[in-house]
């Protein structure tokens, strides 16, 4: 991941290829948790350093510690270890293309869907599943915030375990791109509760926004 973050803006400015589904459910940051225990020397990045572009306005999160470890067409993604040996964290960002929707009820109902599908219960007991819609933002969003043991976590090696996985996430439709979906999300995987999850991942979603349109062309006065 560039560390000025110049490979992201370009990355994350087409969406023309993007995946028509619904991002930051458990399944599909799976992947990203193994990405922490396998990367090397993943690069390290500054606290809220700034990775925003046409489409999003994205910082990494404003704590030290975090590495980029993945960054692609339809996603950024942020991860740190923690204490115990397989606890990890993972700030992420993902765009996915969403049909249009007539109400707020049908959007909420469409992420619970899609949540609820990649959480399938011969893998994941879910502990706490809370889907809302919110009106945190002058465009339509869904809170999400799960909690679920993974029954079959792969971690270090060839190893399986019970793993704790919390995830708190925002679900939202662009204002200026129709048919255009991008969620946030903040998760921890390993060890017990987190006493700074909530506080860390309200900061972390709050400093992803959406791009305003470009006005800087439009004609004066």
């Amino acid at each position: 991941m560039s560390r000025t973050g110049r490979g992201v803006r370009t990355a994350m400015a087409s969406a023309a290829m993007l995946p028509s589904l619904i991002a930051a459910s458990v399944t599909v940051l799976l992947p990203l948790f193994r990405d922490v225990l396998v990367a090397a020397t993943p690069p390290a990045i500054s606290p809220s350093q700034d990775f925003s572009n046409p489409i999003l306005q994205v910082h990494a999160p404003a704590s030290s510690g975090w590495h980029g470890i993945a960054q692609s067409a339809d996603r950024i993604a942020f991860a740190k270890s923690g204490s115990n040996a397989d606890e990890s964290f993972v700030a992420a960002v993902f765009l996915f293309h969403i049909p249009l929707f007539p109400t707020s009820d049908a959007f909420t109902e469409y992420v619970r869907q899609g949540v609820n599908k990649d959480s399938p219960a011969d893998r994941f007991e879910t502990i706490e599943s809370n889907v809302q819609y919110s009106s945190e933002r002058e465009y339509p969003c869904v809170r999400y915030h799960g909690i679920s043991n993974d029954r079959k976590a792969r971690t270090s090696g060839l190893f399986k375990q019970a793993l704790r996985i919390e995830n708190i996430a925002l679900y939202c439709q662009h204002p200026s791109r129709p048919g255009l979906g991008f969620s946030i999300s903040f998760s921890h995987r390993g060890g017990s509760a987190d006493e700074k999850m909530d506080t860390e991942a309200a900061a972390f979603i709050e400093s992803v926004q959406a791009t305003p349109p470009d006005n800087s062309h439009s004609p004066k006065d």
